[in-house]
């Protein structure tokens, strides 16, 4: 009578042992970044001298919270997932009021060829930044963040990554603008190349954005890379984005299909006006844990107000341990005729930055510690 009942429910147990639910399977990831500092800035608001000393967050990563995932399919397939949520730890307050999971959320399906991820994602642009700047493309002294301004992160979005191939990775992106009546209205465009060869890391990326009505486009290009010469990297940047909103920040974007503000859309630009940003940038490992850096960069605005800005700042980083670092940055901002550029950071709120004059010049010094968990 036992064996009978064993003989009797065998399929079952082997339907179970071999169904997708039971040969799945899945990982979760909890992460994220704790980013504080001292900061003090000084330059002309208002016409005055004016100074600000803040404890920031966000100099050189912006604090997150981030759930990533991934489930074995089977037969070479798995599903992705990514959440992420940025906030401030000098107040507890979420980065972003209105969004909760403001940085990353998007779902994905991968496998032999590639992967495929649908919502909110990181631009390639924003991805390869980091990789062209001894300053990661952050913190005061980071021109090339200062200056070039390209979208960091878009909603609505469908993507492509491909496989590795000759250590390259290429990836194209939509994102779906949802306006009725036409599909390119509120919609941008994205590609982007990335190839580690030995020593030298190239990226490019370009990006394509349309307001609301289609009226309107912004276009931005990036191109460069770095050199491990044994002891540290040399970094080379280039941006370039046509003039919308603003014609002394160089500001590109009011956030087209959603950076900050889903409701947001370009305002206008002029044809034939651009903005080129120009980034040269080093560091040396004086010690296993001890970094020092230094870089500069140039913004040209094409147009006849000739805003245009330059920046030089030296870095320090020391590694206390794997996940925790503390780093020091001086740096000294020009804006020439009526621009007014300001120093920033990975994501700095308003009230942690000073906003210069037009032509008015800047001075930034940050002292920090940034956790990784």
């Amino acid at each position: 009578m036992k064996l009978k009942k064993q003989i009797k429910y065998a399929p079952i147990v082997l339907a179970l042992a071999y169904s997708p639910f039971a040969q799945a399977q899945s990982s979760v990831t909890v992460y994220g970044v704790l980013d504080v500092f001292g900061g003090y800035q000084k330059s002309t608001v208002g016409g005055k001298n004016t100074s600000l000393s803040v404890i920031g967050n966000n100099g050189e990563m912006t604090s997150r919270l981030g759930f990533r995932g991934s489930e074995d399919l089977g037969a070479g397939y798995r599903a992705t997932f990514n959440l992420e949520t940025g906030f401030d730890p000098s107040t507890g307050a979420q980065q972003n009021s209105f969004r909760l999971f403001d940085r990353q959320s998007w779902v994905g399906l991968g496998g032999g060829f590639g992967e495929v991820r649908l919502g909110r994602q990181n631009t390639p642009m924003f991805f390869y930044s980091g990789n062209m700047d001894a300053f990661g493309a952050a913190t005061y002294g980071s021109a090339f963040n200062n200056f070039a301004n390209w979208l960091a992160r878009v909603d609505n979005d469908i993507s492509y990554i491909s496989p590795k191939f000759a250590n390259s990775t290429l990836e194209l992106h939509y994102s779906v603008g949802e306006k009725a009546g036409s599909t390119p209205s509120n919609a941008v465009y994205q590609a982007g190349l990335q190839t580690q060869q030995g020593p030298l890391y190239l990226g490019t990326a370009y990006l394509n954005a349309n307001n609301a009505t289609n009226s309107v486009s912004v276009k931005q290009f990036m191109l460069g890379g770095n050199y491990d010469y044994g002891a540290g990297k040399v970094y080379l940047g280039f941006f370039r984005t046509n003039e919308v909103i603003s014609a002394t920040t160089g500001n590109a974007l009011t956030n087209p299909a959603g950076k900050y503000d889903p409701t947001g859309s370009v305002v206008a630009n002029t044809a034939g006006n651009y903005h080129n940003t120009y980034s040269l940038s080093a560091d040396y490992r004086v010690t296993p844990q001890t970094t020092v850096g230094a870089g500069g960069g140039y913004i040209k605005d094409s147009s006849s107000y000739n805003n245009n800005a330059k920046q030089f700042s030296l870095i320090v980083n020391y590694d206390i341990s794997k996940r925790t670092r503390a780093y020091a940055v001086a740096s000294r901002l020009i804006n020439e005729h009526t621009a007014a550029f300001k120093m920033t950071g990975a994501s700095l709120t308003a009230t942690q930055a000073l906003s210069p004059d037009q032509g008015a010049s800047e001075t930034g010094f940050q002292v920090g510690i940034r956790h990784l968990f």
